[in-house]
């Protein structure tokens, strides 16, 4: 499903004694020492990382008193990390930022961290649908389809011009075709209201309803739906009817529009 995430970037260093040591990975009989981006060492056992990680081969690591390896992530992603190649409890992830979890979600896949790959994983699932298009290139760089097509509905075309240099060619081309199919939908199906109605204030329901499924370009899911093809709670039986006819019919219509990743 494209989108890779670059490679691991190590390199050998000589042990600056001055630099501080993470409190939490410390161990003295650790035989592999790392360095975050902010010079943070952590002091691990390969013998952790050979059997719950596919990302650190511990052979290829040197096991020099006085040697370390420079990783790129921050020693706060890192700190989380770590964690998850040992038998401890494990960090509670709904209390991190997003941007926080973002980066451990992308270390985790990078070392290939089993226990945390999955859990990452239902918690950027979480954050929907206020970081939408984050989710969505996350899903697609690790390649979990589920989540594109539950990120991808809530992915406006603002938030695309907001981030217009950062979203990836084939991911740009897949989604103004997601984009165009949508709105076409939603075109078709706003012709499903229900013809006849005589009560004079339905005109004007009518009308709000047509006004706001305009404006209806992202977040398209039976939810929002609902909340647009609506009348007021003091309007009548029968344009409540006409409305929950109408709500039903569209919300049939736009199941016709393939999955996200049907367009990559």
């Amino acid at each position: 499903m494209g989108l890779l995430p670059p490679p691991m970037m190590l390199s050998n260093q000589h042990h600056n004694p001055t630099r501080e040591t993470s409190k939490q990975f410390n161990a003295p009989d650790a035989d592999i020492v790392f360095c975050s981006s902010d010079n943070i060492l952590f002091r691990i056992h390969s013998r952790n990382l050979d059997v719950t990680t596919g990302g650190f081969p511990p052979t290829d690591f040197p096991h020099g008193a006085n040697e370390y390896i420079n990783l790129t992530e921050d020693s706060s992603t890192l700190e989380l990390m770590f964690h998850f190649v040992y038998p401890r409890s494990q960090p509670h992830l709904e209390k991190i930022t997003f941007e926080a979890l973002a980066r451990l979600a992308e270390a985790v896949e990078k070392y290939q961290v089993y226990a945390a790959m999955r859990l990452c994983n239902i918690y950027m699932e979480k954050t929907l649908p206020d970081h939408a298009l984050d989710v969505l290139k996350y899903s697609l760089r690790h390649g979990y389809p589920d989540l594109v097509d539950q990120a991808a509905p809530f992915v406006t075309l603002t938030n695309i011009s907001a981030e217009w240099n950062s979203v990836p060619p084939d991911l740009l081309y897949a989604w103004l075709r997601y984009y165009d199919s949508w709105n076409s939908t939603i075109r078709k199906a706003s012709h499903t209201a229900p013809p006849g109605h005589k009560c004079p204030n339905w005109l004007e329901y009518q009308r709000k309803i047509f006004s706001a499924l305009g404006e209806l370009t992202g977040i398209k899911n039976d939810e929002s739906i609902s909340a647009v093809i609506t009348v007021p709670h003091f309007a009548s039986m029968c344009c409540k009817d006409d409305a929950d006819r109408w709500q039903k019919a569209f919300i049939d219509k736009i199941q016709d529009v393939p999955p996200f990743t049907k367009f990559i």
